[in-house]
């Protein structure tokens, strides 16, 4: 096989990997909004093949409105659980069988890999930066903004701890799919909350 196709398929698993955390995490919010009777099927959520702007719609909204602090703060926090829930048990399991090489491993890496980056960038850049789901933890509790900062940065460890033993050919492309985002998913999702607090204003 050609590099050229090879490095097409790398890219095509690496893109199904984001898309299905990107996907799971909307799907954790849906849940729960499922649970709480705001939406009829957890699985239908938005998610475009270009990622941005993914969200658990379409809900009920009358009824999301009428939700306590306490559900509104299940509903932000249950995206990211999703994420760790899905990351943290791959990568202890790719750890355990030593960081194997091979194109379903790849996407088994990635897609670990890519969960713990979404629920990172939200633990600590949405955090700092407050918007989207962390906005509903300030307004639930601000005090647990700081364990979910030091798990935040607990996660990135174990990112880094995933670069360095990665597969050396894998090793540039993920740093680069990591960087990008890293830098789209943070400021993504400042804009998104500043556009959406501008409308309701």
């Amino acid at each position: 096989m050609g590099g050229m196709k090879v490095f097409l398929l790398y890219f095509v698993f690496g893109y199904i990997a984001l898309y299905l955390a990107i996907w799971l995490h909307e799907v954790g919010h849906a849940v729960m909004f499922a649970k709480y009777n705001c939406k009829d099927n957890p699985f239908d959520v938005y998610v475009p093949p270009y990622l941005f702007f993914s969200t658990p719609n379409p809900v009920h909204q009358e009824k999301v409105e009428k939700l306590n602090l306490k559900q509104i703060f299940h509903v932000g926090i249950s995206g990211i659980t999703t994420n760790i829930v899905f990351g943290l048990p791959i990568f202890i399991l790719l750890l355990w069988l030593g960081f194997p090489n091979g194109l379903g491993f790849f996407f088994l890496f990635s897609f670990a890999l890519f969960h713990l980056v979404e629920a990172a960038t939200y633990l600590i850049i949405s955090n700092i930066f407050l918007s989207s789901d962390m906005v509903l933890v300030q307004q639930y509790n601000p005090k647990l903004r700081v364990p979910l900062f030091l798990l935040g940065m607990l996660i990135v460890g174990v990112i880094f701890y995933m670069i360095i033993n990665a597969t050396e050919s894998w090793r540039t492309g993920l740093i680069f799919a990591v960087t990008i985002m890293t830098m789209s998913m943070g400021l993504g999702r400042i804009i998104f909350t500043k556009l959406n607090t501008a409308k309701s204003a």
